[in-house]
């Protein structure tokens, strides 16, 4: 199995609030403990209306340039509020895109190993990806996502206790393996859980055998085996253990021309009390499964 390397440059994307700061929080600690580069974005566009003449757009033109040079202030000024001194290693980037399109071409223009950004999570019924910024860039990227909901807590964000479902994939023993190297850098306890779902055909009879031991010896690790819905029970879990850090993988499947994630995926990033990092399937994998 090839290495699931720690990322070396993080993009983060803001919109100045306090959920956003959360996902910043999240991506500097990540970023300074494995030493990555970490950009934050703000990305920003303002459509141009049909019916206005050359000389009115030429001049909305002007008066947008002007707002994105205070943009650009105001995300140096949202840093150090967030951040405080450790805030002058982050680069900035202030683009005139819209906000999806605008995380998405960042990262690939800046060479980015991750995406982080807030979310408001949803509640009541489970439904398809809704749109919402987070659920789009996940559909879209091929990159780790990590999401955080809520607002930052006070305080330097410690990653203590990092969680990671498992099943016997591919997928799962990528995550799995960055788990377990995010855990030894920042100095976090990992524990790997397996969900046995009704109607399963086997199980994972010793999670600990079946992890290998180059994964056992990087950090300290426990095991859980639970029976039921996989969802329901990684966040009972989550809660369960107080984890900082759910590590998640995600297969894409095609859907009317477009990509949607496994309902398992999109519950655990909506409703996890902690946030999550995503991680996609290699290019070319299967697209079975949820």
């Amino acid at each position: 199995m090839s290495a699931s390397p720690l990322p070396r440059h993080i993009l983060c994307a803001v919109d100045f609030s306090e959920i956003s700061a959360h996902a910043l929080a999240y991506a500097d600690a990540i970023a300074r403990g494995a030493g990555a580069d970490l950009t934050a974005l703000y990305a920003e566009t303002v459509p141009m209306p049909p019916y206005f003449t050359e000389r009115q757009i030429d001049e909305l033109r002007r008066q947008y340039r002007e707002s994105l040079a205070e943009a650009e202030r105001s995300l140096r000024r949202f840093l150090e509020a967030s951040l405080g001194p450790a805030s002058g290693r982050i680069r900035t980037r202030v683009v005139e895109a819209a906000p999806v399109e605008g995380i998405l071409e960042t990262a690939s223009a800046l060479s980015a190993d991750w995406i982080a950004l807030g979310t408001h999570g949803r509640t009541g019924i489970n439904r398809w990806l809704l749109g919402s910024v987070a659920e789009r860039v996940l559909r879209a990227s091929r990159l780790p996502v990590l999401t955080a909901r809520g607002p930052a807590q006070p305080g330097p964000v410690a990653i203590r206790r990092i969680l990671v479902p498992v099943n016997d994939s591919e997928l799962a023993r990528r995550s799995l393996e960055l788990a377990a190297l995010l855990a030894k850098t920042l100095g976090a306890e990992l524990t790997a859980m397996h969900v046995r779902e009704a109607g399963a055909q086997h199980r994972i009879s010793d999670l600990c055998a079946w992890i290998p031991a180059e994964q056992r010896a990087l950090c300290q690790l426990r095991e859980l085996e639970r029976e039921g819905e996989a969802a329901e029970e990684i966040l009972k879990v989550a809660r369960e253990t107080s984890c900082d850090l759910l590590v998640v993988g995600a297969r894409h499947r095609a859907f009317f021309d477009s990509t949607v994630i496994g309902t398992t995926t999109v519950r655990v990033v909506r409703h996890a009390p902690c946030p999550v990092l995503t991680v996609m399937e290699a290019a070319g994998a299967a697209q079975s499964g949820s």
